[in-house]
């Protein structure tokens, strides 16, 4: 066990660190085994910065969920970053250009869609079987999006009357409106307990207790990142791993001893004590309860609670934080997480000399940490924690400490927690094949803490390359559809529809049957609606996207996936019923342009898949001498000599949309010049007439003047008088 005294002073340098570093957070120089050292002196990586180039492309795919539509779309944001810069340096604003163009780009359209898809999955939100939560979490009730209904939950008990009806895809787009997720995680455990797994064929109290284990692990995950299993070995006091040598120490926790505030104890109690929140007996409505309450007012398709509940029938005496005794629920629940989530409004988290801390903010505290390494994870690539759920070395640490006060200071703003993340010392870094920095090596192990033990010592660290990473499947997804101008499947969140084929086909009385009697026959018809297909539920489930516990899905494309992923996307074939898509865009254009050339139009279509408008010379065949072979002859004769161009140009599509360039993060396109044929809506003047906007409402107070011949200006707000 590493001693209090060590471990406070540890602490008190990394949050001093995370306060005046915005990215790295006090990383220290990786040491002779790769793994950090305490008392080494900080390092900077300005070396291996990426140009501003790829780092708008790599910001916008982490931010908006998709690759910007071409060099144009980049050529802005680059302009707007490079003046801003340069009134920085003129003494005319402090506005940080990082921060200002990916505030710019959270305004994206499909920002909100995007970190939507992300919450549902960080949850845990099921999309299959009799736990599919798509009546709750895919169905709108309300009109229109604003953040009045996300400012009323996070300001009220569950108890409160409401503002009308809702569901939690309502408070999900709200809450990111609003800029605070904390409505959704505060509402979600009220979703959870009302879609129990059947627990069929056991008796009532083995089928609540099954259940509550259920529900605990779910939460565990998603808002403790935590497993009292292994909270034996592994806690915040102490673990096997842990070792008073910072130089082979392998268990890095966060200040704070959460485990102890929580349950009592730093290795757990029982699960049954710490589940007996989750109670489904006398509480979720029908035949459970009386149904006499909805949190917030919300939808029916949500749950319906009774007002009161007795004596647990399992007579657990329930234990989680100050919550005890037997007649504990998710009203309990939530009124803990508001107060920890209030506390922590108001203040850092301060734990006391024992190291414990109240705990509601305990509670707030891992769930804001769940939350930060989720995003983190979504845009990197890789976790801050391994599979004990704890940091492996004092960079990892560092961050998700660093990253979490910051994200508590903000008020819960995921796009403050974005703009910290793509301005850090891990984002965005130059291409291998640059030799940047001093060593290949030159970071701590915070991309890949499991290369300490290499037999070639330098490569015990890690380096720019590491950076690379699979992009999660929904998002590349997102990334396919967007860049080939195809509507994003109403189904990418709930491929199964709304029932995900349990009840399709049965009868009232079967799906009584079916449910063990635990739901109503017309609770599980008024689930019984379409909107997925079997097709799409393969699609997905092949690609890695999660669908359930059972099925959360991978990252990264192995060779099955890849086949999968080919079948839809191989043959670059627009979905039924989608004309006039970015390829015929292409076509078009060239058509309306004799002058053009089969490389005009192929740069163009590079260009808006792969950030890679240019054809390459070099290697040997060359991309030009393979091309040439595809498109039938010289890339420099006619477009309109090639007949068959669309499909032509299809067959290469389909081999872009399986590359590594488009496949992968952090390997921005090269870039280069506007291609001839960039369809009008994406040349410069029309972004920037789009972007330029946002701006003038950001918290800097820059204006953009577009100049409408592919120039812009940004001006500082006027000093004086």
């Amino acid at each position: 066990m590493i001693a209090a005294t060590r471990r406070a002073a540890l602490v008190a340098a990394a949050a001093l660190a995370a306060s005046a570093l915005g990215g790295c957070g006090g990383c220290s120089d990786p040491g002779e085994d790769g793994d950090g050292g305490v008392d080494a002196a900080p390092v900077t990586y300005a070396d291996c910065d990426s140009d501003v180039d790829a780092w708008v492309r790599n910001a916008y795919l982490a931010i908006v969920g998709h690759r910007p539509h071409g060099q144009a779309e980049v050529d802005v944001y680059v302009a707007i970053y490079d003046q801003i810069a340069a009134l920085v340096e003129a003494g005319e604003t402090t506005a940080d250009p990082r921060e200002v163009v990916a505030r710019a780009m959270a305004d994206e359209p499909g920002y909100r869609d995007r970190w939507t898809s992300h919450f549902l999955d960080a949850l845990r939100v099921a999309r299959l079987d009799e736990q599919n939560m798509a009546s709750c979490y895919d169905d709108r009730e309300q009109a229109s999006v604003s953040p009045t209904l996300a400012t009323y939950v996070r300001d009220n008990a569950a108890t409160a009357a409401g503002v009308g009806r809702f569901t939690l895809r309502d408070l999900v787009e709200s809450s990111l409106e609003l800029d605070d997720v904390t409505p959704i995680y505060r509402a979600h455990p009220f979703a959870l307990v009302n879609f129990p797994i059947p627990a069929a064929n056991v008796p009532p109290v083995e089928a609540e207790l099954a259940r509550r284990e259920d529900f605990g692990a779910v939460f565990d995950s998603a808002y403790l990142n935590r497993d009292l299993v292994c909270m034996q070995c592994h806690n915040s006091e102490f673990s096997v791993t842990d070792n008073p040598d910072p130089a082979i120490d392998r268990h890095w926790p966060m200040a704070g001893l959460f485990e102890k505030s929580l349950y009592g104890a730093s290795d757990g109690i029982d699960h049954a004590r710490a589940h007996a929140m989750f109670r489904v007996d006398g509480l979720v409505g029908g035949p459970f309860g009386d149904g006499s309450r909805r949190p917030w007012g919300w939808s029916d398709a949500c749950g319906v609670f009774a007002g009161s509940v007795g004596d647990d029938p399992a007579a657990v005496d329930g234990k989680f934080g100050d919550l005890t005794g037997r007649r504990l629920t998710v009203y309990d629940l939530d009124a803990m997480l508001r107060t920890g989530f209030d506390d922590l409004r108001d203040g850092a988290l301060a734990p006391g000399a024992d190291g414990t801390m109240p705990p509601p903010d305990a509670f707030a505290y891992l769930t804001a940490a769940t939350i930060v390494e989720g995003v983190w994870k979504e845009v990197v690539g890789t976790g801050l924690t391994i599979a004990n759920y704890f940091p492996r070395n004092q960079a990892m640490r560092d961050t998700l400490q660093g990253l979490t006060d910051r994200f508590v200071a903000s008020g819960y703003s995921l796009r403050d927690l974005l703009v910290a993340i793509v301005s850090s010392d891990f984002f965005s870094r130059r291409l291998p094949e640059d030799g940047c920095g001093a060593t290949p090596y030159l970071y701590p192990n915070i991309y890949d803490p499991w290369v300490i033990s290499d037999g070639d010592e330098a490569k015990r660290h890690n380096g720019p390359g590491d950076a690379i990473a699979a992009i999660s499947a929904r998002t590349l997804m997102r990334t396919a559809y967007e860049a080939l101008s195809w509507p994003v499947p109403e189904a990418i969140d709930f491929p199964a529809g709304s029932d995900g084929g349990f009840c399709a086909g049965l009868t009232c009385g079967q799906l009584n049957q079916a449910c063990n009697q635990g739901f109503c026959c017309d609770t599980y018809q008024s689930q019984c609606v379409g909107g997925g297909t079997d097709d799409e539920l393969a699609f997905q489930t092949g690609v890695g996207a999660f669908m359930k516990n059972g099925e959360r899905g991978f990252r990264g494309l192995d060779f099955q996936a890849r086949l999968v992923w080919e079948d839809r996307f191989g043959a670059c074939t627009p979905p039924a019923g989608v004309t006039g898509d970015a390829v015929d865009d292409i076509v078009a254009a060239a058509a309306a342009a004799p002058t053009s050339t089969v490389e005009d139009a192929i740069v163009a279509l590079k260009d808006r898949l792969i950030g890679e408008p240019f054809v390459d010379d070099g290697g040997s065949p060359s991309e030009r001498a393979t091309l040439a072979t595809v498109f039938g002859g010289a890339l420099d004769r006619p477009a309109s000599d090639v007949t068959d161009l669309e499909a032509r140009l299809r067959v290469l599509c389909g081999a872009l949309l399986s590359s590594p360039q488009f496949l992968l993060s952090g390997a921005a396109g090269r870039g280069g010049e506007v291609p001839a044929l960039t369809p009008p809506a994406w040349r410069f003047d029309a972004v920037c007439a789009d972007v330029g906007p946002r701006l003038a409402d950001g918290d800097a107070g820059l204006t953009v003047s577009c100049g409408g011949d592919g120039t812009l200006t940004v001006a500082a707000p006027a000093t004086g008088p």
